[in-house]
């Protein structure tokens, strides 16, 4: 289990996330939905520990498409640990490797357009912009954070 390093919130529960991330489709689905849930601004405790390995980990196992089987489409859980992990702390670095793995699943999606022309490629493709589009909004919202503090400490000065 992982231990907790002082500067972390609920190391247990990421322990946990990443047994399951480990496990078969149900719980890497399981994870990625605590992921979700877990990793979203919250400045009044520390931050989690850091996600994007373990959700890039079960987006590389499944080739970046975690298909749901009952609908053949596009498991939301993917996209949403990926927006949550992306934007949890408003980080540059964060926001980068979140759109860059939305790109991946959207490239992956396009591949399987064309072999297999499924049915749920439109919306599927719609979950994936709508993501990035949260992502692209947390990047705005985090260069206005950053520019108010600059001006800030300036005021000071």
């Amino acid at each position: 289990m992982t231990e907790p390093t002082g500067t972390e919130s609920f190391p247990e529960l990421f322990g946990v996330i990443e047994n399951y991330a480990r496990g078969d489709h149900n719980h890497q689905v399981k994870a990625l939905r605590v992921i979700s849930a877990a990793y979203l601004p919250l400045f009044e405790v520390p931050p989690m520990p850091d996600a994007k390995r373990v959700v890039e980990e079960v987006l590389r196992a499944n080739d970046y498409l975690l298909i749901d089987p009952e609908s053949g489409g596009l498991e939301p859980a993917a996209v949403d640990a990926v927006v949550s992990v992306a934007t949890s702390r408003l980080d540059q670095s964060d926001i980068q490797w979140g759109a860059g793995c939305l790109l991946e699943i959207m490239d992956a999606l396009r591949q399987r357009a064309r072999t297999d022309g499924y049915g749920t490629y439109v919306l599927d493709a719609e979950d994936v912009l709508d993501g990035l589009e949260s992502i692209l909004a947390a990047d705005i919202v985090e260069d206005a954070i950053e520019d108010a503090i600059v001006e800030a400490l300036e005021d000071e000065t």
